[in-house]
């Protein structure tokens, strides 16, 4: 399926699956508002389960390609750092209802997609631990911090902040949230 088509498709699915969750999504509602005849995501996806998956590694995928532009561009550890975790929160602020479905539906109910968690720890979180193992190589990140862990919890801490603030906050401050998570994230909590 081409982009022009792909891409009204991605968007609706996600704001229809963030709004009602999967279980209560529909393909009607989802062509609806995609403004495309339902038949249409059948003959490219078959089944709702289908397009599910099929928006959720479109997703990662572009989470990752955001964020792996973003850490070339950097040249010491902790700058990539900084960068990842700025590609991260951008791309959320982006695709919130992706944000939304990936944290809530894929996270909270990982057994049903065990795959796509599996893809993102194998993928985008071995990215964050490998950055990480090259920082305790080069003596700028703590040598007995365990980087599997971690990893995710840069995950896990950048993505529930994102998604606390603009799904309960009344302001969406991007900027000192972004500030506050490398502060965090990168110095700690310690005076």
């Amino acid at each position: 399926m081409n982009e022009t088509r792909r891409m009204p498709i991605f968007n609706a699915a996600m704001k229809v699956f963030a709004e009602k969750g999967f279980a209560r999504a529909t393909v009607n509602e989802i062509a609806k508002h995609a403004g495309i005849a339902k038949g249409t995501i059948y003959n490219n996806y078959k089944s709702k389960k289908k397009l599910f998956l099929a928006l959720l590694e479109e997703g990662i995928d572009r989470l990752e390609a955001a964020v792996s532009r973003e850490v070339a561009r950097k040249d010491t550890i902790l700058d990539k750092l900084e960068a990842l975790i700025s590609a991260q929160l951008s791309f959320f602020e982006e695709y919130r209802d992706y944000c939304k479905v990936l944290l809530s539906e894929v996270w909270g109910l990982g057994h049903r997609w065990e795959e796509q968690v599996q893809r993102l720890q194998l993928g985008y979180f071995q990215t964050i631990q490998e950055l990480l193992e090259k920082g305790q190589a080069e003596g700028v990140i703590c040598r007995d911090l365990e980087t599997e862990t971690t990893a995710a919890a840069i995950f896990g801490a950048v993505g529930v902040a994102a998604l606390n603030r603009f799904v309960f906050a009344r302001e969406y401050k991007y900027n000192r949230i972004l500030q506050t998570l490398k502060q965090f994230l990168l110095n700690g909590v310690a005076k």
